[in-house]
């Protein structure tokens, strides 16, 4: 990890910037509240156990050991069973006097909750959780698509310079066997979100107010970079990315497809080419507008991005080691543009799977 004074020159240098990255302070809001900032969300299976879904969380962009969760925010996993339509959920919050532990329940399971002290693994009955810093797995040459965006062309060289690389986050790590949410396995595919809630105001929010917090949601997060590249791309009305991220209502998302097109009609002309976008700017942002992951959860092998979107047969969601910046490159501007940066990060080879 950087140190803490490294750590707060990246965090001047991020802020600098237009908002951006995947997720990490993505809105004015989430700026004032890095501990209920979403970064990323990754939901695979368990390359272990084809039976485990894997769902990870990350928040508080540039984390250190002075890092930590805020117990003023319930951090969610939002899982909708797309044969049954039923609805469930995964909410996770700190306890004790210095948040030491950090409990997450299942809904509509019978009671399945979990304790565990922050670093730690805590698992019962077809569900576990970890809770703490780790390795920030996103890898991607935000400077260089900060000049892209300006300058309305690619600007990324070959190798790109991983902003990323050796910067920490806080992780919320669940493992939990697929049959709770597939009716046992008869409808095997999911869509999931990550939100994060603010109840009370412990720590203070700088200079936001709460009647600022919508139904007390902060922030959102399904695909990565959606609200980053999509929603307000020059930063001229960042309120309507605070709209995005504090809007619970999935069925009120299409409002944000004319934005979405408006953008994706822009980002294809990047490559100097228009019209080589993996789908028209109208049909590709009423798919992306569903803002969530899709997940197979019958299929044992991921390796694809909007696997479950494109018919390919393999389970979707998105793996710690998926370049899904170039995967989004690929679909928004055109076939080959890429950052140049690889995966460099180390992993755990089972559970949590994020490595210290």
């Amino acid at each position: 990890m950087k140190t803490l004074a490294k750590g707060l020159m990246a965090l001047l240098l991020l802020m600098a910037l237009p908002a951006g990255a995947a997720d990490h302070l993505d809105s004015p809001l989430v700026q004032f509240d890095p501990a209920a900032d979403i970064n990323d969300l990754y939901a695979f299976i368990n390359p272990n156990d084809p039976d485990e879904l894997i769902l990870i969380a990350t928040v508080m962009p540039l984390a250190d050991a002075n890092s930590r969760f805020s117990d003023a925010i319930e951090y969610h996993f939002n899982i909708k069973n797309a044969g049954s339509g039923e609805e469930r959920n995964i909410s996770c919050k700190v306890l004790g006097q210095a948040d030491e532990y950090m409990t997450c329940a299942l809904s509509n399971s019978g009671g399945r909750r979990l304790f565990s002290t922050i670093g730690n693994i805590s698992a019962t009955s077809g569900f576990r959780m970890f809770a703490g810093l780790r390795d920030d797995p996103f890898f991607f040459d935000l400077a260089a698509y900060r000049q892209t965006v300006v300058t309305a062309s690619p600007q990324f060289n070959n190798p790109g310079t991983d902003f990323f690389a050796g910067l920490g986050t806080l992780a919320i790590v669940i493992g939990i066997d697929s049959d709770l949410l597939t009716n046992n396995g008869v409808d095997p595919v999911l869509s999931v979100y990550a939100s994060t809630h603010r109840y009370g105001n412990r720590f203070g929010v700088a200079t936001s107010p709460e009647v600022l917090y919508t139904n007390n949601q902060i922030d959102r997060l399904g695909r990565p970079a959606i609200n980053t590249a999509l929603i307000d791309l020059f930063g001229t009305a960042p309120s309507m990315k605070d709209a995005y991220n504090t809007n619970n209502d999935p069925s009120t998302w299409s409002q944000f497809i004319p934005e979405m097109q408006m953008n994706l009609s822009i980002l294809d002309t990047l490559d100097g080419v228009s019209g080589n976008a993996l789908l028209p700017a109208d049909v590709l942002a009423t798919v992306l507008a569903e803002d969530r992951l899709l997940i197979d959860t019958s299929q044992p092998f991921c390796d694809a991005y909007l696997a479950v979107e494109l018919g390919v047969d393999q389970c979707g969601g998105r793996t710690l080691q998926r370049d899904v910046i170039d995967d989004t490159f690929g679909a928004v501007v055109g076939p080959g543009v890429s950052d140049f940066v690889g995966d460099s990060n180390y992993y755990l080879a089972d559970f949590p799977f994020l490595a210290e």
